[in-house]
């Protein structure tokens, strides 16, 4: 039982050797590539600052990048680790000590599958932690957090009715330039108003205040506004006189790429949004389909791993090159199952929990069937 232990904690080890030097290479390799396509954008946004502000700018930039990357990326380079690890321990005969010991080879590979449960947890945290606090970096060009302005997409208030626009969008402040609010007549304003502010920015819901957004040197001014009574709740007067709060669910990452800024979202602002009555049918289902998908994915990546292993140990087996490409056929077609699923989901052709629940009755009754194939 000690030397199965030890021989666990070294195919632990392996396993996070090749998994960091396939992190590292991945990335590094985007890097130098980026970085040689993209170092003029870099220096021409310095503003002259110096060379450690310009090594600052490249280091904060890649930083977040590199934690977007392992949320895309961390599922393959899973099953990239898991599939070297494998090859290089039946090229070298170390499994063989062991089942010749009379040790199960599921037993014998129980680690890489703990590897796999590590890294879906790790995937888990980064998606509801690390990446819903700097989302607004994954849209920044290069040269650092002033060059996140973008064009504003215009959005409709279901709930409100009122219409958001704007001439730029400042992700990181979370601030909207020249925003334009339409306020829709006759359910807030006796005749439709057109609110015209310097900017706007973004507050969230605390102490009882309601979320919106502020705008700031607004006209008309809110005392020149023909409110009704339901006006009043969503029209407020700002702490100035040239201010004006309007309550409202539209948040700022629903202004640009609003079609995918969501996947970004935690779990619990997803429920959130679902929940709010400020969203459309199509945008809901949306949001609810990901949602769904989003529960799934870390059973996935542990199928996923179910899969690889009796493939790549199996009984009479060709060759390691074969055992590869039959591995890499079977992945492929789970993620075609998987992506085809997601669009039936989305496309509302299909339940979006039935969508993104099948793959996973699939891949498990295929992992199943397939263990019969592992080597004993």
């Amino acid at each position: 039982m000690f030397g199965v232990l030890t021989f666990d904690r070294y195919l632990l080890r392996s396993f996070s050797h090749v998994f960091l030097v396939c992190f590292v290479s991945m990335f590094g390799l985007l890097v130098v590539i980026d970085l040689l396509e993209n170092l003029d954008d870099f220096i021409a946004k310095n503003n002259e600052a110096g060379q450690s502000a310009l090594v600052q700018n490249i280091l904060r930039f890649y930083g977040f990048q590199a934690i977007f990357f392992l949320d895309r990326a961390g599922s393959a380079m899973t099953l990239i680790s898991l599939v070297t690890v494998l090859i290089l321990f039946q090229r070298s005969g170390e499994l063989h000590p062991l089942l010749a010991a009379g040790v199960p080879m599921y037993r014998v590979l129980l680690p890489l599958v703990y590897a796999g449960v590590i890294v879906s947890g790790v995937l888990v945290v980064n998606q509801e932690v690390l990446i819903p606090r700097i989302a607004y970096a994954a849209y920044e060009s290069r040269g650092g957090a002033s060059s996140s302005d973008v064009q504003v997409e215009p959005v409709y208030d279901y709930a409100s009715r009122i219409s958001i626009n704007g001439r730029r969008l400042q992700l990181a402040d979370r601030m909207i330039e020249s925003a334009e609010f339409v306020l829709p007549a006759p359910s807030i304003v006796g005749e439709m108003k057109r609110l015209q502010a310097t900017r706007a920015i973004h507050r969230s819901a605390r102490d009882g205040h309601p979320a919106g957004w502020l705008l700031e040197d607004v006209t008309p001014r809110v005392h020149e506004l023909q409110l009704t009574d339901s006006g009043r709740e969503i029209v407020l007067p700002g702490e100035r006189p040239e201010d004006i709060f309007v309550v409202t669910a539209v948040t700022c990452d629903q202004l640009y790429k609003k079609n995918s800024s969501y996947t970004m979202l935690s779990t619990q602002e997803l429920l959130k949004r679902i929940r709010s009555p400020a969203f459309g049918v199509m945008s809901t289902h949306r949001l609810v389909a990901h949602l769904h998908f989003r529960f799934v994915e870390p059973l996935l990546n542990v199928i996923a791993v179910l899969l690889v292993i009796p493939l790549m140990v199996r009984r009479e087996s060709p060759g390691l090159v074969v055992d590869s490409a039959v591995c890499a056929g079977t992945l492929a077609v789970m993620f075609v199952v998987i992506q085809g699923c997601m669009y039936l989901g989305q496309a509302r052709i299909a339940p979006p929990d039935l969508a993104a629940w099948l793959p996973v009755v699939l891949g498990g009754t295929w992992a199943a069937w397939l263990s019969g194939l592992i080597r004993t």
